[in-house]
């Protein structure tokens, strides 16, 4: 029964990892080339990608497709308004990870174009929780959204949760080396230290910032943070020196910048430069700078001298100023339209959701019947196994009992034959110690014994100078007794201890006749007794280690 659970639950493991690559899965060539040319050149992969349809692509390819046209459209700077079906199908189709992140990102970059600023903090969140801290692309996702952050707060006017989040972003592109990144986050970390009057931190960072977009010819980087510079500054040079630089750098900035060395220009009295950097300005898309280009031309005309063009100009000021008024009205009732479909895709998608709690629950009920069914097959052939498992537990229960039998009797004989071969070793020992009596009274009547006899009894002075020990010769002729008369002890000795030197044995046969340690040093010809005790000591480990 465990084997075909077993093999049940690799099946299932088999086939949600086949699952999982095929959400990931993209072969078109079209896709992987417009994925190659993204981060070099944007523009071409957004025209690969409009060039495709996505209909013929596969369920994941569509996916792909989506998160890849709303990278490109972001990277142009264009609105993220028309990716907006395929980005709410991305993030309702991958259930975690990189892809699942990055559909997160965009929506949320797409709500907060439509000043849709809690929805868009909501998503952002989401997405930092499906990046992990080691893979260098999900550190560059996890960077940008940080950066999204903290654009959102600055926007808000909340300076300090704005440089936090940069904070974040800036420790995420430095882990990937994301120099871009770096680039962007550096400025607007120096545009909140401005906003908080820091001009000395601001240019810090600023100039920071530059110095990694001109690393990576990050042209609009470094128009943008070019601007900014020009306007921390306040003398008339080097507003106009960063304000022409931003110029020379993007056509995207073209027009903000021109509106900033117009008024450089205007302050200094350059009629003529600021009309023409004004003019400049006037051909920008967005309203909001067309406005504040005709402004300054009206400030050009009134310094000049000529009030008809300068009313002229208020005029024109006036009617896009009310185009913009609409416009945000206009701006606004598509904002509410935009949220009410977002309510129906929820309302939409919960009704989906309830469909598939549904059908899971039938085919749960379906997996209880079969289960309930295939428990009580599993339980007539568990009976039946187990009368074969009490009989074979039977079988082996007289084989263990027959062994355990002979276990025992083998521990006797080992115990039987443990105390003879005690008793034969005790009976060796006093052998031993019988011999080396004998040999003591041999050794007494030499007359090398009477001469350390003698030794012995001579007075323990502390003036070593006065002791008497033994001389060389008289040393010779010692050991040479000793070896003679206890050579049978000396043999066992060496048998018994085998790491014993010549000198360890007539320590020992010596120690037999009952001398002290003093008389012992005397005899290897020292007058120091601690010698003898060292020389004990080293034997009993010596002893121990056998």
């Amino acid at each position: 029964m465990l084997t075909r659970l077993n093999s049940l639950l690799s099946a299932l493991c088999l086939f949600l990892i086949l699952v999982s690559c095929d959400k990931n899965k993209v072969e078109d060539k079209q896709l992987l080339r417009a994925e190659t040319l993204i981060s070099s050149s944007p523009d071409s992969s957004y025209q690969i990608l409009q060039s495709i349809s996505p209909d013929p692509l596969s369920k994941s390819e569509q996916m792909y497709y989506g998160l890849l046209l709303a990278e490109a459209t972001d990277k142009k700077y264009l609105s993220l308004l028309a990716c907006d079906s395929l980005l709410n199908e991305a993030v309702y189709y991958y259930d975690s990870g990189l892809n699942r992140a990055k559909a997160l990102m965009y929506k949320g970059r797409l709500q907060s174009q439509m000043n849709m600023y809690t929805e868009a903090m909501e998503n952002y969140f989401a997405a930092l929780k499906e990046l992990g801290e080691a893979d260098k692309k999900e550190l560059r996702i996890k960077g940008m959204l940080y950066e999204d952050l903290g654009n959102l707060y600055s926007n808000q006017v909340l300076t300090e949760k704005s440089t936090e989040a940069f904070r974040q972003a800036e420790d995420c592109f430095m882990r990937c080396d994301c120099k871009e990144g770096l680039a962007s986050v550096a400025n607007g970390i120096g545009w909140n230290y401005l906003l908080q009057g820091d001009i000395w931190l601001a240019l810090e960072h600023m100039k920071r910032g530059l110095g990694f977009a001109l690393e990576k010819n990050d042209s609009a980087i470094a128009a943008m943070i070019y601007h900014n510079l020009s306007c921390s500054y306040e003398d008339m040079d080097s507003i106009l020196f960063y304000g022409k630089r931003s110029l020379a750098f993007s056509k995207r900035l073209a027009s903000k910048a021109a509106i900033v060395v117009g008024y450089a220009f205007l302050n200094q009295e350059h009629l003529d430069s600021a009309e023409y950097y004004f003019r400049q300005a006037l051909c920008d898309t967005l309203m909001e700078t067309k406005a504040l280009a005709l402004y300054g031309l009206k400030d050009v005309m009134d310094v000049g001298g000529e009030p008809q063009q300068a009313l002229k100009y208020s005029e024109a000021y006036s009617g896009v100023m009310d185009s913009i008024y609409f416009h945000k009205r206009s701006s606004e009732t598509e904002q509410k339209a935009y949220e009410h479909e977002a309510e129906m895709k929820v309302y939409k998608d919960k009704m989906k959701m309830e469909k598939q709690r549904l059908s899971f629950i039938i085919l749960s009920l379906f997996v209880i019947v079969f289960a309930v069914w295939y428990v009580q097959r599993a339980k007539r052939r568990k009976k039946i196994m187990q009368l074969e498992h009490e009989r074979d537990v039977a079988s082996l229960k007289a084989d263990i009992a027959e062994s355990q039998y002979h276990i025992a009797s083998l521990r006797m004989e080992q115990e039987q034959a443990k105390e003879k071969i005690s008793q034969k070793e005790s009976e060796i020992r006093r052998l031993a110690d019988e011999k080396a009596e004998l040999c003591n009274i041999i050794f007494k009547k030499t007359p090398i014994y009477r001469k350390v006899e003698q030794l012995s009894r001579q007075e323990k002075t502390t003036k070593k100078q006065n002791l008497r020990i033994l001389l060389e010769d008289e040393q010779k002729q010692l050991r040479l007794s000793i070896m003679n008369i206890y050579k049978d002890y000396i043999a066992y000795l060496r048998q018994t201890y085998p790491k014993y030197t010549e000198d360890d044995c007539i320590f020992l046969c010596l120690s037999l006749c009952g001398w002290d340690d003093f008389t012992i040093a005397l005899c290897f010809g020292n007058v120091n007794k601690q010698i003898i005790v060292q020389r004990r000591h080293r034997m009993k480990q010596k002893s121990d280690i056998q």
